[in-house]
């Protein structure tokens, strides 16, 4: 990955920033983009401390304003973008189904859907200018099994990125960008009552039955940005203990 630009959204803390940092330690050039503009400072210049190419980015990833100039000042810095993940996304609360408000559930398809792609509109053409790219989406294992945890904006947002990502995959193949998406199981990365009540249900009902941890899922990401995987597109690949097919 040396000297390649690689986008990351969502990257001031959790697996945005375990991706900032392994892909820096590869020697690419990494964008940590967040709307916690004093995370992303911070987990740049962490980065920066190490030697790494690094900027950090205020970026609205659901405002495409704010994403458009974002990308214009890493456009800057680093040149088109290379590898874009769009690892942005989340839930406002959580509550049954009937109780969710509709602007709750139009700011998660906004973070989790809109996101996505105000951000991969933002750097094809700089990709099919070079007739190539790697955008990487991120999902969700629950796309697949759903959740009976209060959590349907989200789960419905994300099986929208899914389908994104065929969709991308699809039409940008023949401009040598390939567009897939991880699905991550269960990564705590934060704890609270909701939290752990899905872990002890998900957890228990995996083949590997531990939560995720970054290293679980770093190597799967790098792979899918890389030469090794320039046949591979269209697709969502599970980083989940075996949770998603049993």
């Amino acid at each position: 990955m040396t000297g390649k630009h690689v986008f990351i959204t969502g990257a001031a803390q959790g697996l945005g920033a375990a991706y900032a940092k392994t892909f820096t330690a590869l020697g690419a050039h990494v964008v940590v983009a967040d709307i916690n503009e004093g995370g992303a400072r911070h987990v740049a210049a962490g980065l920066a401390a190490t030697g790494a190419q690094t900027l950090a980015i205020a970026m609205d990833a659901t405002d495409e304003i704010s994403v458009d100039r974002a990308m214009g000042t890493a456009t800057s810095a680093f040149g088109n973008v290379e590898v874009l993940i769009n690892n942005a996304g989340g839930q406002f609360g959580f509550a049954a189904a009937e109780d969710f408000s509709l602007s709750d559930w139009n700011r998660t398809l906004a973070l989790c859907l809109t996101s996505a792609w105000l951000c991969a509109r933002a750097v094809i053409p700089g990709m099919k200018a070079a007739k190539a790219g790697r955008i990487i989406n991120v999902v969700s294992a629950t796309v697949d099994r759903g959740l009976p945890h209060n959590m349907t904006p989200y789960i419905a947002a994300k099986g929208g990125v899914a389908t994104l990502t065929r969709a991308l995959a699809r039409e940008l193949g023949s401009y040598g960008i390939t567009v897939n998406a991880v699905a991550p199981g269960l990564f705590v990365m934060d704890k609270g009552p909701e939290i752990q009540a899905l872990s002890d249900a998900v957890v228990s009902d995996q083949s590997i039955t531990r939560p995720g941890v970054p290293e679980d899922i770093v190597g799967t990401v790098t792979f899918l940005a890389s030469d090794a995987a320039s046949f591979i597109s269209g697709q969502v690949l599970n980083v989940d203990g075996g949770w998603a097919f049993k």
